[in-house]
This record gives C-alpha cells, structure tokens and sequence, in this order.
C-alpha cells in the first residue's frame, strides 16, 4: 500500500437533523486513527467517543470512508474529520529476522500520516520567522501571555473604539506594534517552512518504500528502498530453490524404497518446523487413516500331518509392521494357543507380534476372532492378522491342501450321493466350519435309460431354492432322449455361510438316475492377502 494524497481532513460538515453518514477521503489504517469534532452553534469543539458516539467504515480503503454518528448532528452544528494517528512506534523488526515488505511499509505508511497530521495542525498555528533570534521570541510569548488574562480589558476597549482617536496622542508606541506584527509574520513563514520539510520527509519515506531495485533513496547516504531488498530477498530464493532442484535431479536414482529411507516433512505440531520421516511410518500413517488392514505372503502349505510351513511375508495389521524373512516350520502342537489338537476342526492361523522387538511368530486357535486368541506373554494378536486355515480330520491330522495365495485346493472327497430327490441345507466334506468361504464343488448326474432325468444344484446357503438365480451356483443335468448328452458334469464355486453349510438340491426321476455331489477346496476370500 502507498499514501498517494495529502488530504488529511474533511469538513466541515453541516448538521441537519438527519444526516449520519459524513465521509472523509483520506486513508486510515485503524478505526481510531479518525478524529470526528462537533461543533455546536456556540463554536465550542467537542471530540466524540468512538463506538459510543461514532463508529468508522472504510479503514484501509485507499479512498477513505464515512463516519456514522448516531444520533444525526443537530441543525446548526458542524463536522469535522481529521487524521488521528497514536504518536507511538509499534513495528519491531528483529536482527536476522523473517523481513516482511508490508510490515515495513504500513509503518512508514504511519510515518507519512503522521507528519500529514503534523503539518494540517502547522497550517492552523501562529507562527514567527525563523530570522527571530530567542530573546525576540521570548518577549513575544510573554506579550502574548500577558494579553491572555486582559480578556475583560480587550472587550472594554472594544466597548469604547469611539475614543481611538484619542489613540492618536500615543502614535509613538505604534511602531512596537508593527514590530509585533512582522514578528507573527516571520513565525507564519516558518511554519509554511516546516510543512515543506514535512512534505520532503513524506516524499523520502515513500522513496524507502517504492524506490526500484537497485536505485539508491536521494539524500540517504546510499541506503535502499524496502522493494530493493524484497527483489534481492526474492533473487536469493529463487537461487536456493533451482540450487535444491539441482541437487534433487542430479542425484543417483533409487531402485527400491526400504524403511529406513526418510522424507522432509513440515511439521504442523511444530510451527511447520522441517523434520525427517521415515518411509515405514508414511505407510503406518496410511494405514492407520483408512484402517486397512493388508499383508503379502505369509502363505501356509502342507507339510505333513502333524506340520505345516509358513512362507515368509510382510503385513500391516492394526497399523503395525509384521514381517518375517524366512520360511517358518511348526507343528500343530507348536502353532497351538491353548489345549491339545482336536479332530474334525477349523484351526484359524493368526500372524502375532512380539511388543518389544515387533518380530512376528504364528499361532492357531479355534477362535474365529482375534480379541478371541490366545496370546503368549509380550505378544499381541492385531485385527485383520488372520493368515489362513487349518482343517484336521477325524483323526486329528491335518486334512492335506495346496495353497496359492487365497486358493486352497484339496483332495477331491465325496460329499453324497443322492438316488433320490433332496435338498437342503448340509456342510460338504472337509471345508471350513466357523467361516464363510467360497466352496470348490464338482456335481456329476447319471442316467441309466432313455427318458431319464437327474438334476444337481449346489448353490448359496442364502438361496430358498434353486429358482432363486442365487450369486454363487453350480448345477448340472443329464437327460436321455434329448439334445442332452447321457452323461453330464459341472465344477464350480458356491459361497458357504459362517456355519460351512451349502444349500443343495437333486432331483432324479428314478432310482437308475444319480447325483454325486463332491468338494476339493476353497477360496478364502475374507483373508486380507493382497494379490491373491
């Protein structure tokens, strides 16, 4: 901002009753930095309150604003707006400091109202010329002090100017008079004197604010204007930024990001101060604010019937790191969180984490939940951490599986059989129980002579009946005497619900017609295992 007029009062204005608004078209930085004076019919001056009297618009606008007295002035009062700057100094620029230009120039804007201030208070004052040496100025003070308590004597005088001829006889005093008089003269040159010097100091207070880069202020001794400084402040940036790119595109690029690798951060906690972070905390971070839960790895195989293998991995569970680096052996005795093994079981594998290293181990449970596991003393057992499955059979041995990522296959195990009609809700053979998974099923139908029909439906536990058109189904039919074959088989997959049940339907038009209903694995498609 800049101060581009020497306006620095308006008025007077002429009450009329009605009237509040009075503008004035001069700038102020503050409410209180306008001065509002009623005159009343008397001519005596009253300042008014601001916010009790008054209340200001426009401070700030470069072309001034209104003062709203309320009530309306009285006809036959008047007005007057004045510049009011405080005579205080409030702008502290530190050594070394952040430089801020418009800090800088909103005070040498105060600087230049000030002396505007000044010089409008000049104008309406007596001055003597500056060729009056102090002992002149002495004595004219104290004649004028002495006229100041001969108030009731001037008014007698004035009631007797009939008789001034009589003045006449003292003609030899009038010289002291006019000396007097050149005296009030010399003082009023002085005084438009000083409003010139005013005006010099508001032109060089706008010279250190404006003055183009590299152009030194006039009569300043070489010194600058604060945009020189804003440009030069400016260049050095600029220099630093290209001077940081410059590193940042010549550096060797990285391959891989690990987490010890740190970013620059501003840290909003800390003033936006500049910290480092490293990179496994960016993905603890994104974790934690979506709550996603989500590993790689970690996929269990068969490695005999009392053991399994666990690959290694790397998972992010309740926004903290698991991860192993090798292939880890256990039994079922030692994966186990409490008791022995037991036969024809769904054992839920789990990833745990040691609390005071972060390393990471596994343990089987039949507990479909974590808050449910078992843990070990200084593990914890994390939500989203289930890794896989483990079935056991009548023999307490686990039931054999190969796994690529989600996808379980098994041996192929008859679940029935049907001669005649059935459906209903029924667990296949060898899946899980306690989880909802989608099922691997393979149905073949048999006809034995012509005009034989054999119908095979597997599908959602959530179907009613086949005719539903349920999400997940699997069906198949053989028919003879028709554009159907004799013999007809189907594969595919129908999602169990949490209790491992199928819903399944035959229908056989005779005892010569067969439904055989056969599982061989799953997906598991709850399991937080990306890419699988």
């Amino acid at each position: 901002m800049t101060i581009s007029s020497e306006i620095n009062r308006s008025g007077p204005y002429n009450g009329d009753g009605v009237t509040m608004a009075f503008e004035y078209q001069f700038k102020i930085l503050e409410p209180h930095h306008l001065q509002v004076i009623r005159t009343d019919a008397s001519g005596t001056d009253s300042i008014l309150v601001l916010d009790a009297d008054y209340t200001v618009t426009g401070a700030g606008n470069d072309g001034g604003g209104s003062a709203v007295i309320v009530p309306a002035p009285a006809d036959g009062t008047r007005i007057t707006l004045l510049l009011d700057v405080p005579f205080t100094q409030e702008t502290d620029l530190e050594n070394q400091g952040a430089y801020y230009a418009e800090t800088v120039e909103q005070a040498l804007d105060l600087v230049v109202m000030r002396l505007q201030q000044l010089k409008e208070r000049a104008a309406r004052a007596v001055t003597i010329p500056p060729s009056f040496d102090s002992a002149t100025i002495d004595k004219l003070i104290a004649d004028v002090l002495a006229l100041s308590g001969k108030g009731d004597a001037l008014e007698a005088v004035a009631a007797v100017s009939q008789y001034l001829e009589t003045v006449a006889d003292i003609a030899d005093d009038i010289p002291n008079v006019a000396d007097l008089t050149q005296t009030a003269q010399q003082k009023a040159a002085e005084a438009a004197q000083s409003a010139t010097d005013a005006n010099a100091s508001a032109g060089l207070a706008a010279a250190y604010a404006t003055n183009p880069e590299d152009t030194p202020v006039a009569r300043s001794g070489g010194l600058f204007s604060a945009f020189h400084w804003y440009r030069k402040t400016l260049a050095i940036y600029n220099d630093v930024a290209n001077t940081l790119a410059g590193w940042l595109h010549g550096a060797a690029a990285k391959t891989d990001i690990v987490d010890a690798d740190e970013f620059a951060i501003a840290d909003s906690a800390a003033g936006w101060g500049l910290k480092k972070v490293l990179a496994s905390s960016v993905v603890k971070y994104v974790c934690v604010a979506t709550g996603l839960d989500f590993f790689t790895g970690f996929i269990p195989a068969y490695a005999g019937v009392a053991s399994v293998t666990i690959a290694p991995g790397v998972g992010w569970f309740g926004g903290k790191k698991h991860q192993t680096t090798l292939v880890t052996a256990k039994t079922l005795v030692q994966l186990l969180d409490t008791g022995a093994v037991q036969a024809s079981k769904t054992y839920f594998l789990y990833a745990i984490r040691n609390l005071s290293d972060g390393t990471t181990d596994f343990v089987m449970s039949l507990s479909g939940s974590e808050a449910g596991v078992t843990k070990p003393a200084g593990w914890e057992c994390l939500p989203g951490s289930r890794v896989g499955l483990v079935i056991t059979n009548a023999s307490g041995n686990i039931v054999p599986f190969w796994q690529t990522g989600n996808e379980v296959k098994t041996d192929t195990y008859t679940w029935f059989t049907a001669n005649a009609n059935v459906q209903g809700l029924a667990i296949p053979s060898n899946i899980p129980v306690g989880l909802s998974v989608d099922v691997w099923v393979l149905i073949d139908t048999v006809v034995a002579s012509t005009g034989q029909d054999c119908l095979g439906i597997v599908s959602d536990a959530a179907a009613a009946s086949y005719t539903t058109g349920a999400a997940h189904q699997v069906r198949c039919r053989s028919r003879s005497g028709n554009d159907y074959p004799d013999q007809s088989a189907a594969a595919g997959k129908a999602r169990s619900n949490v209790n491992g049940q199928l819903w399944r339907y035959a229908a056989v038009t005779s005892t010569a017609c067969s439904a055989s209903f056969l599982v061989c694995g799953w997906h598991d498609y709850t399991c937080k295992r990306l890419f699988a």
